[in-house]
């Protein structure tokens, strides 16, 4: 296993954001924006949910949407650049093996992803306040979301041959699936509502 290998992969593109702008504030100032459209327009006039306030409900929604989207954002982007401006024969020729490029692409695009969720969380303070009844779990659940979701991520950088597709699963399946995977609402409201659309939104809940 070549370390020193896995280790250049990683830092370089741990180091890279795309811009500020697009990693970090543009995630966190959407987050504020939920939180004052949904937390305080709708949540005033919602009540509690399970006994939670439904500005509360919603961060582990809104750190779950960022996180897949990041996720799989990071890891297409990250082997989809060297491809499109040819230095990935740099990558090819270098004495590394596939599983040392798949652990470097997809250990920077997950430590990004984490830092992003654990970010929003933070900023999800700032609105709400909240208990984290079990942050172990917490955290091994955002890390391997973030691990699994940057793998898929590496596979669409692989597939993709122009910056379009990069942006057709995180579009089109990833932001759906996470609204309807009832991150905003109860699970019981999902299933009557796919029981009346005949819809199996059951399958995400």
């Amino acid at each position: 296993m070549n370390f020193y290998g896995i280790r250049a992969i990683y830092i370089r593109n741990a180091r890279t954001f795309r811009t500020l702008a697009e990693s970090i504030a543009a995630p966190v100032l959407t987050t504020s924006l939920y939180f004052i459209v949904f937390g305080r327009a709708i949540g005033s006039r919602m009540g509690e949910i399970d006994s939670v306030g439904y500005g509360a409900f919603i961060i582990p929604g809104l750190v779950m949407l960022n996180l897949l989207n990041e996720s799989i954002s990071n890891a297409s982007f990250g082997i989809y650049m060297p491809k499109w401006s040819g230095t990935i024969y740099e990558l090819l020729s270098a004495p590394v093996s596939w599983i040392e490029v798949l652990l470097g692409y997809v250990g920077a695009a997950a430590t990004k992803s984490v830092m992003l969720g654990l970010l929003i969380l933070g900023t999800a303070r700032l609105f709400v306040p909240y208990q984290i009844a079990h942050p172990g779990w917490m955290v091994a659940f955002l890390l391997l979301t973030a691990v699994s979701f940057s793998l898929f991520g590496f596979i669409i950088g692989l597939w993709a041959d122009s910056f379009q597709k990069l942006q057709v699963v995180p579009m089109l399946v990833v932001t759906p699936l996470t609204f309807l995977a009832a991150r905003f609402i109860r699970s019981t409201c999902c299933r009557r509502y796919g029981r009346k659309s005949r819809c199996s939104i059951r399958w995400f809940t």
